[in-house]
C-alpha cells in the first residue's frame, strides 16, 4: 500500500491530529490499536512507508521482530519518556529510531518524514500525489477508494462513495435529485427514485454508527446537501 503509515497504539485524539498534518504530504495514516492488530495488518499488506509505534510500557519488545520480519519500511518508536536502555533494546529489535514523544504533531511528523525520505531514497521509490478530500472528521482518498470518519475506516461501495465523495466536496450545496442521478448514475442504466434513497439512507446509517458529526440533509421539495454540524 504506497502513500500509507501505521501508526500503532495511537490515541484517537493522537490519531485524528496527526492524520490532518500528514495529510498535506499526500501520506494517510492507518491505526492499529496494538502490536497484535499491526502484525495481522502487516500479514495482509507490507507494502507502507513506515511503521510508527507509541507505547507508553515495554510491551511493544516482544513483538517489535515480528514486525520487522514482515515489512522493510523504517520502524519509530516513540515514548513519553525516553529510556536510553530500552531504546538499545528497541533498536537491536529491529526499530530503526527511538525517540520521546515531541512536544507537538508537526515535530513527529517531521521525524517521520526524514526516515521515510531515507527509505524511499535508498529503495528508490517516490511519493505519488493523492486525490485526497478533508472536511471536518471526514478523509477521502480517491486513488485508495478509502473513507474514514472520527479516525475509522468505514467502507463505501462504488455508488456510496461516489455520491459521499460529491456532497462532501460540495458542503452546503444543495443537489437536485435530477443532478444526483445525472452525476452518479450516468451512462445506461436508468435508475429508479428509489435507487437514490436507498443509497442516501444506506450513506446515513453509516454516518450515524461512527457518530460522525455531520449529516446529509433533505431540503424540502428541492433535493439534498452535506452539512457539518456546528461543533
Amino acid at each position: 500500500m504506497e502513500n500509507w503509515v501505521l501508526a500503532v497504539g495511537y490515541s484517537h485524539e493522537q490519531f485524528s491530529e496527526t492524520q490532518k498534518e500528514w495529510l498535506k504530504y499526500d501520506v494517510f495514516i492507518r491505526m492499529a490499536s496494538d502490536m497484535l492488530e499491526a502484525i495481522e495488518e502487516l500479514s495482509r499488506d507490507n507494502h507502507y512507508l513506515q511503521v510508527a509505534i507509541f507505547s507508553e510500557g515495554r510491551d511493544f519488545l516482544p513483538n517489535l521482530k515480528i514486525l520487522r520480519g514482515l515489512t522493510k519500511a523504517p520502524i519509530i518508536v516513540m515514548k513519553h519518556h525516553y529510556d536510553g536502555t530500552e531504546k538499545i533494546e528497541a533498536i537491536e529489535a529491529g526499530a530503526d529510531e527511538y525517540i520521546q514523544w515531541p512536544d507537538t504533531i508537526q515535530e513527529s511528523v517531521a521525524s517521520g518524514r526524514a526516515l521515510i525520505r531515507r527509505y524511499t531514497e535508498l529503495n528508490q521509490h517516490s511519493i505519488k500525489q493523492l486525490n485526497i478530500l478533508s472536511q471536518g472528521c471526514i478523509f477521502i482518498s480517491v486513488d485508495y477508494h478509502k473513507v474514514f470518519i472520527n479516525t475509522q475506516e468505514v467502507t463505501f461501495p462504488r455508488r456510496e462513495f461516489d455520491l459521499l465523495y460529491l456532497l462532501v466536496s460540495n458542503p452546503g450545496r444543495v443537489f437536485t435529485q435530477e443532478q444526483l442521478y445525472e452525476q452518479i448514475w450516468s451512462g445506461d442504466y436508468v435508475p429508479t427514485e428509489n435507487s437514490l434513497h436507498s443509497c442516501l439512507r444506506r450513506i446515513r446509517r453509516k454516518l450515524e454508527a461512527v457518530r460522525a458529526p455531520c449529516s446529509i440533509q433533505n431540503v424540502r421539495g428541492v433535493g439534498y446537501r452535506f452539512q457539518q454540524d456546528d461543533t
